[in-house]
């Protein structure tokens, strides 16, 4: 070995590289060497390290070359990736290098392999943010020790305590919210896999046994696509990357890979190669759209009249592919004239009020629509007037829901129609819709749909256009709405025993019974409605409910919900008078109304959230309204966040390469990757669920001292303190992050996701497993499809070659919801509206997304990637626009609207929409007066999702309710700061 490896003083470990560190921070060393160690740190020789680190020398290099050779020795090698998941893929594979306990360099390891010797692999699989994610973990920003506040919320005051000490005070704080207010009083608001698996389910895992509440993340963050969600009834239904290379026409919209998914791109150039051609469907011309061949420039939240426009151009051309649509969808259905209501059999022979009927094709007359099957007894009838005998003696007029839409696109988008809502031309819309017809088309459509307030109208508008050329459940079709084979995570949070003594079969018994209770009820029932029903049941134990009704009464989320010149004006009351009606018929119960109206939370847990920056407005509310009701607020965190400095106490917590992790991987990227210990972490650092452990330890103790015994769940039911301990480590079988790995590895290995016989040891040999199923949970019924790791995978093949019925009020794919809000509103077919006036009447629109340097906000303050951007917010703006406002790029503007306002840098940009701006996001603390663009959006929930009484309107675990995340299309004014 090297002399100085042996010498270094980074050899002491990582309190004398910290030390270090920071002395180096505070001076000595000159301009000189400030820049050279951010330059080479991947170059420098560990005996070099320490005095580097203290500021006592200078880098010299004798030429390039030593540069270079030193930048290849180290200590070791691991497998790492990084959690902070960059969806669709979020599981890249990396080489971690280290030298004298410091991660120095990481690399793409590049072993991902292809489905088969006909497709392209997945390599490299990486990109600048996770090669220089090991620069984070040595920023100022670390906390290293439990931190207790000494000064007011957000003044930054802190003392450093012991962990004893600080879990002692939130031992307390929970006993004394469970005492006085119930089981409502401990909150885990919104905890994201970004923490890892092992701290995910932890979290989960914690206030199950607590019985707290915990806001659902996916559907929190805006995250859930609710019109494929009512269209089939759910909503996970993802492919892999490599389908794309089947494809033949594949549609970008709503998205923009080369930020967000810089790993997965080279499928879509692949795919063109091969000859398929790639339309982006944007406001402005976004960085991937000069790898495409097609730009449609429509305007900001008007996607749904570009599509409607491709639909109208398909019928009225004779392009649809008839029989697709007349058994996968609902469109051959009868609808009632008189109430616009679906025809049932209660109506016609007093029977069953969910049989519906079409027409016969050949004898005319009405026929009963199959509900255990889609396959069709021959053709049916999608045009014409017919009428219908009804039990009473009545004749009433129905028509097919074809024939209802096919009027209603007729009169309302044809290609000029749609051109003049959209903004698309007229010429673009009749091509497009000709190749959709045409070609085998595939779609990705991004999470800012999930983000628009009519976002649900955009997807339901795609879908009837991929129904009518039936592009789905095909080689090189479908449409992304992200799934995971999340089993791993989902039954630790609320096994009861380890899978060696039976924990995963109890699950599978507890399965098996809702199977067979829902087959009793209805014969044509299917699995996938049962695990649905068996999904909701673990959704309430575990504590999660629907983000927007906490914020609505509890965070002071209703003076926006509630200002109707904000909201859809075609809608009959407010956010607050559909909840209020919406529990009185008994949609939303009180399993979803937690905490309840009339208690007060006291406790307030975050993991990996930062409310402050992410949360819509959560800048402005929380520390108004939420903080000064909470009894106590702690974090674990990794480092000091906008949120940690509101709370009470901070944890500080391992991060990436200092615990052992597994990854949370998308069918995008259908392998699971292991994350090593590569280092000990810093100071104090635990990993998040030896601290869960060590809390709900504490929480025992703290309860026999005081002489309490149980508190009482929100069941009615009791629990004891003395046990949470015990059963949140299992009787001590789980202990540490990689005793939580290993568990993970077997409960996969039980539902199928993991090869049979795999190991512990091979996943930390080999580094990486690609999926063998999609589990046995959520996502196996939602893809409706069998996981072939040899092949591209593909959603909803179950569907159309097999003719599984869809979990929905029809058993089809719906495009006709006849329920009364829908009815009222208008939206009963897809259709387009335009985005409300949220914010109030100003004249620019803001849109947003991921930021190309940090895909996530981990890597926002990344000293290497900083260098990169202009290292502080901004806004891209129209050029025109900004010279009209007396504003030069580089310059500061004031942006503002009736809720808030903030300062931000303008980046004149030709490629931006006249009258929209782009933010990206950024931290908090970056803005004058920590005042982010965020505190603007308002992130206004559609009131019609607090709709009930149909299968496919309810909500479950990551799945369905009214998402507070609508910040796209916001309105806002700017001028000259």
């Amino acid at each position: 070995m090297d002399e100085r490896v042996k010498t270094g003083a980074a050899a002491n470990g990582a309190s004398t590289v910290d030390a270090g560190r920071r002395n180096f921070l505070k001076g000595s060393g000159g301009l000189g060497l400030s820049l050279s160690l951010p330059s080479f740190a991947t170059a420098l020789a560990p005996g070099f390290v320490g005095e580097a680190l203290a500021g006592t020398k200078v880098p010299a290099y004798a030429k390039w070359e030593d540069i270079y050779r030193n930048e290849w020795k180290w200590d070791k090698v691991t497998w790492g990736s990084h959690l902070n998941i960059c969806w669709p893929q979020g599981s890249c594979k990396f080489y971690v290098y280290v030298r004298n306990g410091i991660v120095w360099r990481e690399e793409q390891a590049a072993q991902t392999a292809a489905c088969n010797a006909d497709y392209v692999d997945y390599n490299p699989l990486g990109c600048q943010k996770g090669a220089a994610f090991n620069n984070n973990l040595y920023g100022d920003e670390r906390v290293k020790y439990p931190l207790k506040r000494v000064g007011k919320r957000g003044e930054g005051k802190w003392k450093r305590v012991s962990w004893d000490e600080a879990t002692a005070d939130i031992a307390d704080a929970i006993i004394d919210g469970l005492e006085s207010q119930g089981s409502d009083a401990f909150i885990l608001d919104s905890p994201h896999v970004h923490a890892g698996s092992v701290a995910n389910s932890g979290g989960y895992r914690m206030t199950y046994l607590l019985d707290g509440v915990s806001p659902d993340n996916n559907v929190d963050i805006g995250d859930t696509y609710t019109g494929a969600f009512h269209t089939f009834g759910k909503m996970h239904m993802g492919y892999s990357a490599d389908n794309l290379l089947d494809s033949e026409l594949i549609f970008m919209t709503c998205s923009n890979w080369s930020y967000t998914y810089p790993t997965g791109y080279h499928f879509m150039t692949e795919a063109r190669y091969k000859g398929a051609e790639v339309v982006v469907v944007a406001p402005d011309f976004n960085p991937t759209t000069p790898g495409a061949d097609i730009h449609v420039p429509v305007k900001v939240g008007r996607d749904a009249a570009f599509w409607l426009g491709l639909c109208q151009v398909m019928i009225d051309e004779k392009l649809i592919d008839r029989q697709f649509v007349s058994e996968q969808t609902d469109l051959p259905l009868l609808v009632r004239s008189d109430t616009g209501k679906f025809l049932s059999a209660a109506d016609v022979d007093g029977g069953h009020a969910k049989q519906f009927y079409v027409i016969d094709e050949k004898t005319r007359a009405l026929r009963e629509a199959p509900r255990g099957t889609l396959r069709q007894d021959g053709p049916v009838a999608l045009v014409g007037t017919f009428s219908a005998k009804l039990h009473d003696g009545k004749t009433v007029e129905v028509r097919p829901v074809f024939q209802l839409m096919k009027d209603q696109l007729d009169k309302e988008f044809t290609p000029e129609k749609a051109s003049a809502k959209s903004g698309a031309p007229v010429s673009l819309i009749r091509e497009l819709g000709r190749k959709v017809a045409k070609k085998r088309t595939l779609s990705y459509i991004g999470f800012t749909a999930a983000k628009s307030y009519h976002g649900d109208l955009f997807e339901r508008s795609m879908y009837l256009a991929m129904a009518l050329s039936g592009n789905w459940g095909k080689p090189g079709t479908g449409f992304y709405s992200w799934a995971y084979a999340e089993d791993n995570m989902f039954f630790l949070a609320v096994m009861n025993k380890p899978t060696a003594q039976g924990g995963m079969n109890e699950m599978a018994e507890m399965q098996a019974s809702f199977h067979e209770r829902l087959k009793k009820e209805d014969p044509t029932s299917t699995d996938e409605m049962a695990d649905i029903e068996f999904t909701k049941a673990v959704t309430v134990a575990m504590g999660a409910v629907p983000p927007a009704m906490w914020l609505y009464n509890h965070a002071g989320y209703d003076q926006l919900y509630n200002n109707k010149a904000w909201a859809d004006p075609s809608l009959k009351t407010t956010f607050g008078g559909y909840l209020k009606e919406a529990v009185d018929k008994g949609w939303w119960t009180k399993d979803h109304l937690r905490p309840a109206p009339d208690k007060t939370p006291q406790v307030y847990m975050m993991i990996s959230h930062n409310p402050i920056r992410r949360k819509r407005s959560g800048a402005k509310l929380y520390p108004e309204v939420l903080f000064p009701k909470l009894k106590m607020i702690f974090a674990m965190e990794v480092r000091m966040s906008s949120s940690a400095m509101y709370a009470d106490i901070v944890l500080p917590c391992a991060w990436y390469y200092e615990k052992h992790e597994i990854t949370t991987p998308c069918s995008g990227n259908p392998f699971f990757t292991f994350v090593d210990r590569a280092v000990a972490p810093p100071g104090e650092c635990k990993e998040e669920w030896e601290g869960m452990a060590l809390i709900l330890k504490k929480v025992g103790e703290r309860a026999t001292a005081r002489g309490l015994t149980e508190f009482t769940d929100h069941y009615g039911k009791k629990r004891r303190y003395d046990e949470l301990y015990r059963k949140f480590v299992m009787d001590g079988h789980l202990m540490t992050n990689e005793d939580c790995v290993k568990e993970m590895v077997q409960i996969n290995v039980a539902a199928d996701v993991f090869p049979k016989g795999y190991t512990y040891e091979k996943l930390r040999k080999d580094g990486q497993v690609k999926f063998t199923s999609l589990g046995q949970s959520v996502a196996k019924y939602a893809c409706g499809n069998e996981y072939d790791p040899n092949k591209p995978f593909f959603p909803l093949r179950w569907h159309v070659d097999d003719r599984k019925v869809y979990p929905t009020h029809t058993r089809r794919a719906q495009f006709y919801f006849d329920h009364d809000w829908y009815l009222e509103a208008g939206e009963a077919l897809p259709t387009h509206k335009d985005p409300p006036m949220m914010g109030g009447d100003h004249p620019f629109q803001i849109t947003g997304g991921h930021p190309r340097v940090s895909v996530h906000s981990a890597h926002l303050t990344n000293a290497h990637l900083s260098r990169l951007h202009r290292g502080q917010p901004v806004m891209h703006m129209n050029d025109h626009d900004a010279v009209a406002l007396g504003i030069k790029d580089g310059e500061m503007a004031k942006v503002f609207n009736d809720f808030a306002s903030c300062q931000i840098m303008v980046r004149t940009a030709p490629n931006i929409q006249p009258k929209q701006c782009v933010v990206y996001f950024w931290e908090a603390y970056q803005y004058k007066d920590w005042k982010p663009y965020d505190i603007l959006l308002l992130g206004i929930p559609k009131a019609l999702h607090l709709a009930g009484g149909y299968e496919q309107f309810r909500y479950y675990y990551l799945n369905g309710s009214p998402a507070p995340a609508t910040d796209r299309g916001v309105r806002v004014s700017i001028e000259k700061a």
